[in-house]
């Protein structure tokens, strides 16, 4: 794992020299893989992190059937597995990434839906704590022409 840490500090040391002599600012590999598939035409446009989330789903629920461990039991490691390698609310990416697989998960059983429905709200909440994020719209009131708030009423001449 030190390895890894040891890599990614490299990698940031890179970037932070090619963005000081006035380099671009590099693509995150979701998008570049998303901007070849549309690119090439391949449809649906694959989802890395959709993708990496599967794999851990199936391969998890493979090495547990091969041991032998109950299937009710092998349901439950696995959806752990889906669930522990879903994308960190770190920024809108990964925020667009996570809800991606939240969905897909849904749909293919690997999340419920009562703790789907609660990760997607927990994205709603994060994207809305964005830095410079939308702000929350305000509610116009429409009338519409001949309702009640429309009509005046008509007043009849007082009688004294």
């Amino acid at each position: 794992m030190n390895k890894l840490y040891g890599q990614i500090e490299q990698a940031n040391a890179v970037i932070e020299k090619l963005r000081s002599l006035g380099g671009p600012k590099p693509e995150t590999a979701g998008r570049f893989l998303a901007r070849l598939a549309e690119e090439s035409g391949m449809f649906p446009v694959p989802n890395l992190a959709v993708e990496i989330c599967v794999k851990a789903y199936l391969t998890s629920k493979k090495d547990l059937l091969d041991q032998g461990i109950k299937k009710a039991d092998v349901e439950e490691l696995a959806q752990l597995s889906y669930a522990s390698h879903l994308p960190m609310l770190a920024n809108a990416d990964c925020i667009r990434d996570f809800i991606a697989c939240v969905v897909h998960g849904m749909a293919v059983g690997a999340i419920p839906s009562p703790q789907g429905t609660r990760l997607l709200y927990g994205a709603q909440v994060a994207h809305s704590a964005l830095p410079g994020g939308k702000k929350r719209r305000t509610k116009r009131i429409k009338t519409t022409p001949g309702t009640p708030s429309e009509v005046t009423p008509t007043q009849s001449p007082s009688t004294t």
